[in-house]
């Protein structure tokens, strides 16, 4: 009898993409550049070509790649040192990895087996935060910090905040559009660490990411499916709710967590309705307000204009206007949107939102298509993330997602993608 394993097609690619997420591994050694960088420029060379003659299907992205290079040499200028070099692979990164995307992958298999890798790769994200919660800080990762009297941890994706902006994706991906998670039981077990994991990480935009995608979510089925609810998912938030008091009433700790959150968001203690919880009281000065959405929408860009003056209404002020995103000293936007300003000026900013919104109408023409719709829905997501995040279009967790609907689309667009094979 013969034994075969049939390996995926694209195998060395997707292991460039695990890499690509799990940027804590750079803490783990060095030889993680390595890892990183040799694929990279195999799959670019391979393709070189492809960067240099443009599809005009394809123009809204090869636009944004090529005023991508054009900032990295405003930056050389406007900085009359070699100081922006630092910031060169994290511009080009997330655009790079479409390209490659765009030039590899063919089918929709592919897709959608590049979209399951992701997902774990966030699920597996998830899991570092609990498992640091349980046994301690893992010494590599990115340094923890504290909330109150509590930790808080970063995880293989990167640093404090990248989990607070990816919940939404992996919610999308237990229970949206492609139904990926068949096994209701395996469902709820993934959705209940997703809820753990928000909990433990004690981030404003975990839990309000999570709401507003399953409110998007619940829009979307309203509106192509009516009010027809899948048995699976009621079955799955049916075992979650009688599985998760379990857990808090067997952790008073996690209790501490899961009360803490609801303060800092909500201004709610949970604490005052039931004896079984903790009352949190040292976490208040964090609470979410009006003046920090505020902040976050264009607060720190007025004083990043303060400082930088008509320069950012111009050509920006180059890779500084990201700053420590791009490795750089500066003043950041907190804003993936108004970021780009920063760096490129208004036409760098016209630009993303040119791919964008091509990426999306496309998408939207072919919201049948279950993997279309998802990530129709999943770069629905993206943009909210995007208005409160620093480094959105270029942090390989958050980000990523949508360069792979990018590559799927102007596949899409020029009928090079085979459907079903």
């Amino acid at each position: 009898m013969n034994f075969t394993v049939k390996l995926p097609k694209h195998l060395p690619l997707y292991g460039l993409v695990i890499v690509t997420i799990f940027t804590a591994l750079r803490g783990f050694s060095s030889i993680y550049y390595l890892a990183l960088a040799i694929p990279l420029s195999y799959y670019l060379l391979k393709k070189l070509d492809t960067l240099f003659f443009i599809n005009k299907n394809h123009i809204s992205f090869y636009l944004f790649i090529y005023y991508s290079f054009f900032v990295i040499l405003w930056s050389f200028a406007f900085e009359l040192s070699l100081s922006s070099i630092v910031g060169i692979p994290r511009l080009l990164l997330m655009p790079l990895i479409a390209l490659i995307f765009l030039n590899f992958l063919r089918t929709e298999n592919d897709f959608l087996i590049a979209l399951n890798i992701i997902s774990i790769c966030i699920l597996v994200g998830a899991g570092s935060i609990i498992y640091q919660f349980i046994f301690g800080p893992i010494t590599w990762f990115a340094d923890s910090s504290t909330r109150g009297v509590l930790t808080r941890y970063s995880s293989l994706l990167g640093s404090l905040t990248v989990f607070g902006s990816v919940t939404g994706f992996l919610l999308i991906y237990i229970f949206g559009p492609l139904n990926s998670l068949r096994n209701v039981f395996f469902r709820a077990s993934v959705f209940l660490l997703l809820c753990i994991a928000t909990a433990i990480s004690l981030q404003k935009i975990a839990l309000l990411i999570l709401m507003i995608s399953a409110l998007i979510l619940l829009i979307y089925n309203i509106k192509f499916n009516g009010l027809k609810v899948k048995t699976g998912n009621l079955v799955a938030l049916g075992l979650l709710f009688t599985s998760l008091p379990i857990f808090l009433l067997a952790s008073p700790l996690m209790q501490t967590y899961l009360s803490s959150l609801l303060t800092i968001v909500f201004n709610f203690d949970a604490g005052q309705f039931s004896s079984s919880l903790v009352s949190v009281n040292d976490v208040r000065t964090s609470t979410l307000s009006l003046e920090s959405i505020i902040q976050r929408l264009y607060g720190f860009t007025l004083l990043a204009y303060q400082e930088y003056g008509n320069y950012i209404f111009f050509l920006g002020v180059g890779m500084r206007g990201g700053a420590g995103v791009m490795g750089m000293d500066g003043i950041s936007a907190h804003n993936g949107l108004l970021e780009l300003l920063l760096m490129g000026g208004p036409l760098y900013l016209l630009i993303a939102l040119f791919l964008y919104f091509d990426v999306q109408y496309r998408l939207y023409m072919e919201i049948s298509n279950k993997l279309s719709a998802t990530f129709f829905i999943l770069n629905c997501i993206f943009l909210i993330v995007a208005i409160f995040t620093a480094g959105a279009f270029f942090q390989p967790s958050i980000s990523i997602l949508f360069w792979l609907s990018v590559a799927y689309t102007m596949l899409r667009k020029t009928d090079k993608i085979l459907i079903r094979k």
